[in-house]
């Protein structure tokens, strides 16, 4: 489309199989009705003419009937609607016409199917302008050669621009329906085209949430289930001379590790509950994986339940709270250096606090760590729309505390 065209001027509709036709593309119907209406007035012509007056006019409306088919089309599909181009056209068709008349005065018939091509092709304006000639320039030829007195000659034209009069205003209405049916169809393709990029932007980002939430998992999971094999490997292997019961314990360890880890992988393929979780509650899996912690690094370990309850928490609560406990301890065993560590689960009225507390080297908050575990734990506070909170400094060990308040809606149900 040509943008400087107004949208009046490109009455474009949506056609079958998504493809876009002309307002005025009638189909097959139309030049169907269009030919026999020229066939016939065509034939009266011949016959009510005078030899070869009857056949010129024929020949006029054969023209007429060839332009249409030809310009008349390529009008329409090159979007030329109601411009000064279609405007050209059926001024000349109109001319055809008004030739034909002088001819043969029955030619005046073939208006029937000419007068709705002009409007559907020029628009209003222009089709008001040819359909005015084809009817006024007859009737002032014979009154100028006196075939028609004045005073009938005027009667006739008052009722021609009577007429025409009507026909500007139903063809300008109607012009101005096509237009805002073309608009209300080039505002319908783009809410389809709209809708179709919010469920393709709802996909991408759906599936870039699940591999983050994945990254997350294999994270706080295997990731750090393996690194505590590894560690138990190392201790293992200096363990096996000087102290092999030890070395067993360790062992079992990380026979017990590697079963958890494998769990864990074979849940999040089935896409159920955290493995800590399906047949203990959460005060018994953070009791758990402290103690694990304790055993593994040889320190104290002490975890407290306290507050009202324990109450049943929604399992996103339990998860983010389970993943944070993970995630601390994980870090103790891999940087805190410390003696003794504390995991506290305190219920309250209203919500629920996980503290996970070291007296080991502690480290600077507003340094660059490098890691994925503190970005991962504070990712899933605010999912879980909770707060966490990491006092610490070098030398003074660390604590972390995550705070979830209850859902009213969840604890009324």
């Amino acid at each position: 489309m040509s943008s400087t065209e107004p949208a009046e001027a490109r009455p474009l509709l949506p056609g079958p199989g998504g493809t876009e036709r002309h307002a005025w593309d009638l189909g097959t119907a139309w030049y169907i009705f269009f030919a026999v209406v020229l066939t016939v007035f065509g034939a009266v012509c011949v016959v009510a003419g005078e030899g070869w007056r009857g056949w010129s006019a024929a020949g006029l409306l054969a023209a007429v009937g060839l332009l249409h088919l030809t310009v008349g089309r390529w009008i329409q599909d090159t979007d030329r609607y109601a411009t000064p181009v279609s405007g050209v056209f059926a001024l000349a068709v109109a001319a055809l016409l008004v030739v034909g008349v002088h001819l043969v005065p029955f030619t005046a018939f073939a208006l029937l199917a000419v007068a709705p091509m002009c409007f559907m092709t020029a628009g209003a304006l222009y089709g008001t302008l040819s359909v005015g000639l084809v009817l006024l320039a007859p009737l002032v030829s014979d009154w100028a050669a006196g075939r028609t007195d004045t005073a009938d000659a005027l009667v006739a034209a008052g009722v021609h621009l009577v007429v025409l009069g009507f026909a500007y205003w139903f063809g300008s209405w109607f012009q101005r329906v096509v237009a805002q049916s073309y608009e209300r169809s080039e505002l319908l393709r783009q809410l389809r085209e709209s809708r179709a990029e919010a469920v393709r932007l709802s996909e991408e980002s759906g599936a870039l949430a699940e591999r983050e939430r994945l990254a997350r998992e294999l994270h706080d999971t295997l990731a750090q289930g393996l690194t505590s094999i590894i560690a138990l490997t190392q201790a293992v292997e200096s363990e096996m001379g000087p102290d092999p019961g030890l070395a067993r314990r360790h062992l079992a360890l990380m026979r017990a590790t590697a079963s958890e880890n494998l769990a864990e992988a074979r849940a999040m393929v089935a896409a159920r509950r955290p493995v800590p979780l399906e047949e203990n509650t959460l005060d018994a899996a953070l009791v758990r994986i402290a103690t694990a912690l304790g055993a593994e690094l040889g320190i104290t370990v002490d975890t407290a339940v306290t507050g009202v309850g324990p109450r049943e928490l929604p399992s996103p609560s339990q998860v983010c709270l389970l993943r944070t406990a993970q995630e601390a301890l994980a870090n103790v065993r891999k940087h805190a250096g410390a003696r003794r560590v504390e995991v506290s689960l305190s219920y309250t009225d209203v919500g629920v606090r996980l503290t996970v507390a070291d007296d080991g080297r502690g480290f600077d908050p507003g340094a660059s760590t490098g890691g994925n575990g503190l970005a991962n734990m504070r990712h899933r506070a605010e999912e879980a729309g909770g707060v966490l909170d990491i006092d610490t400094a070098p030398g003074e060990g660390t604590a972390v505390r995550l705070s979830l308040l209850h859902d009213d809606e969840e604890e009324g149900t």
